[in-house]
């Protein structure tokens, strides 16, 4: 975040000195007589450029809130999986569980998501996921109660699967080229348009693009960081799959 922050402020007071070069080489405050037209052309690009950015920022944040909430309940999901299997009293299947719940997920932390970040598919954790269907398959029950329980941990496993499915296709996916380069030339537009602007005084012009600026670099920022939620200042991590992995081990 301060990062962030910190690089937002130094692309702001880019800003303000190109707005400084600018209106000494071409002389600007001469053309003061043009503001009124130039006001009106702000006033409906601004309100056209605020919609708009304030949708992309709102598809990005829900877009990474979703893939956050998979990933908490794929790692939750393990975690009811393993305490459903304690029914059967079996140290062996309870051993077996714990080893194919333990390999898939440790694969998932030391993995950190890093492939999903690049825009593909780790099969090594599908292998995984699967062998603990493996695991699953090879429970043996003798009566009617234990057929119930078998039959829950089946569906369980099954919704565990699709958890797993959406949060893998909610992770590769990204906003439309188009609309992150519509918002990156509008962007441009803006900030082109308030060094250009006529100013009589410098001060008030370099607070203005210094603030727009400011907000531009720290929107842009913001919607990249997100759209890749797994790479960035801010990103989603594994651990909730280290969380499951100790209360496990507690039970």
């Amino acid at each position: 975040m301060k990062t962030v922050i910190i690089k937002s402020l130094v692309i702001s007071l880019l800003f303000v000195g190109l707005a400084y070069v600018v209106r000494v080489l071409f002389k600007t405050d001469l053309y003061l007589s043009d503001v009124g037209g130039l006001g009106s052309f702000v006033t409906v690009f601004g309100t056209l450029y605020g919609i708009m950015s304030a949708f992309v920022v709102f598809e990005v944040w829900a877009q990474f809130n979703r893939t956050s909430s998979l990933v908490d309940q794929e790692a939750l999901g393990l975690e009811r999986l393993f305490r459903l299997t304690l029914y059967f009293r079996s140290p062996r299947l309870t051993k077996d569980m714990i080893r194919a719940i333990s390999a898939y997920a440790n694969k998932v932390i030391e993995g950190k998501f890093q492939k999903l970040g690049s825009g593909a598919r780790n099969k090594e954790n599908g292998l995984l996921f699967r062998n603990i269907s493996e695991v699953i398959r090879e429970i043996k029950f003798d009566d009617d109660h234990d057929s119930i329980v078998y039959q829950q941990i089946l569906d369980h496993y099954g919704k565990l699967g699709q958890i797993r499915t959406d949060r893998t296709n909610q992770s590769l996916t990204r906003l439309p080229i188009l609309l992150k380069v519509f918002l990156y030339v509008t962007s441009g537009v803006a900030i082109v348009t308030f060094i250009a602007m006529p100013f009589a005084m410098f001060a008030y012009q370099a607070f203005v693009v210094a603030g727009i600026g400011f907000v531009v670099a720290m929107m842009i920022s913001l919607v990249e960081d997100l759209d890749n939620p797994f790479v960035g200042n801010w990103n989603i991590t594994p651990e909730p799959f280290q969380r499951a992995l100790d209360h496990i081990k507690e039970d």
